[in-house]
């Protein structure tokens, strides 16, 4: 009998566990609900709209959440793809999910897990709850390929740290939402602007060490008519959508202190009529990006939902899962401890230039691309035509 290989082994119909790629009623909603299903953080979208759009052949309905799982991981014939994002740390126990995940009788496979630590990379600490997690995920691979997709060598090491080993490099699919293999070319041309229109990937009250380096930005966007665009908390979200009902003065004052002190509640609200914004699409975010000529904030997938679409971006670390990201995808970046007071238009874009090569980002990007197609198919997933020439497009 022939023996198949990997890439030739039949496909599985996928189903995303976990995560909505979008909120298309969003509009019906008030923002806490709306809020409530992104997750906590708009920025989910990007990666779960990325795996839903690279992969072909989806369960019906592609996405299922937590509370309706247990029917769907014993339906044969199905792989379950959970969406990874930054489990791996003290800040989240996930023993009620792993409860879940044991009873699986179906293929798992694990996209862009990472780790939450400091910028220095120490270990975390995992919950043992996490660990049932990851176990029961590693039990329940498909084949003798690696089942779970980590953002970058850090969170590599951490889960080889608690004895888990089969993990591979993937970065983030958000990077592959363009399926261009010149993007790094297209952001080099648009870089030669000087940043007259600035977009904002918001901070919020809680990240008070990085209240100096948001004014900054917060004037930028007041000096060049751009955008502050919120992805958490809630009173952001909120105040983005002009729901100020949905806040008590304690949340709203909250916010314009770390905005703007300066401002009066009256004049917060108007500013934030005219600069603030959310979304619950992606397609909606990217299409709003490609009017500004740069991208600047603390949020990673901010950042780089411009540079999908030709924007140059900067990246503003605090923590590992941004470092991570930014080193393993060539985002560039900066550290906020180096920038506490911020820095202005002129040394924004002197920052991007310094670090960004188009050659080279397009070459890394391939080669994650490569990677995250192996990894995929490994897994008995099927791949669009799309990142599959993204991955075997030639060198420049």
């Amino acid at each position: 009998m022939k023996v198949l290989r990997k890439d030739e082994r039949p496909s599985i119909r996928p189903f995303i566990l976990g995560l909505r790629d979008s909120i298309p009623e969003s509009v019906l909603l008030g923002s806490r609900e709306c809020y409530r299903l992104a997750g906590r953080n708009t920025g989910n979208f990007a990666f779960t709209a990325a795996i839903k759009q690279q992969l072909t052949g989806w369960d019906d309905p592609p996405n299922v959440h937590w509370a309706d799982a247990s029917s769907c991981l014993r339906k044969q014939g199905r792989i379950c793809v959970i969406p990874g994002a930054n489990k791996l740390g003290p800040h989240q126990d996930l023993g009620g999910a792993a409860a879940i995940l044991e009873r699986a009788e179906i293929p798992i496979v694990v996209v862009t897990l990472g780790a939450q630590s400091n910028t220095d990379y120490r270990i975390p600490e995992i919950p043992e709850g996490t660990l049932s997690w990851i176990r029961a995920i590693v039990d329940r691979r498909v084949s003798d390929c690696e089942n779970i997709g980590v953002r970058g060598e850090f969170s590599r090491t951490v889960l080889a740290s608690y004895g888990f080993d089969g993990a591979r490099v993937i970065g983030c699919p958000s990077l592959f939402l363009n399926p261009s293999n010149r993007l790094g070319s297209r952001i080099m041309r648009k870089a030669r602007v000087l940043a007259p229109r600035v977009a904002v990937a918001a901070g919020g009250p809680g990240r008070g060490h990085l209240a100096g380096i948001e004014r900054s930005l917060i004037r930028m966007v007041t000096a060049t008519d751009g955008a502050y665009i919120c992805q958490a908390p809630l009173a952001m979200t909120a105040l983005a959508r002009g729901d100020y009902d949905e806040l008590d003065d304690g949340e709203l004052d909250s916010c314009r202190t770390y905005v703007d002190p300066d401002m009066t509640v009256d004049q917060f609200k108007r500013w934030t009529r005219r600069h603030a914004v959310v979304f619950f699409d992606v397609w909606a975010w990217m299409e709003f990006l490609r009017d500004f000529d740069f991208v600047v904030g603390t949020r990673i997938h901010g950042v780089l939902l411009g540079m999908q679409v030709g924007v140059p971006g900067l990246c503003i670390v605090s923590d590992s899962r941004t470092r991570e990201l930014c080193e393993t995808m060539n985002i560039p970046h900066v550290f906020a401890r180096d920038w506490r007071d911020g820095f202005d238009c002129e040394q924004m874009s002197e920052l991007f230039r310094e670090q960004f090569d188009g050659s080279r980002f397009d070459s890394n990007r391939r080669a994650l691309a490569a990677n995250y197609v192996a990894f995929l198919v490994g897994n008995r997933l099927q791949p669009t035509e799309e990142l599959r020439a993204l991955a075997a497009s030639p060198r420049n």
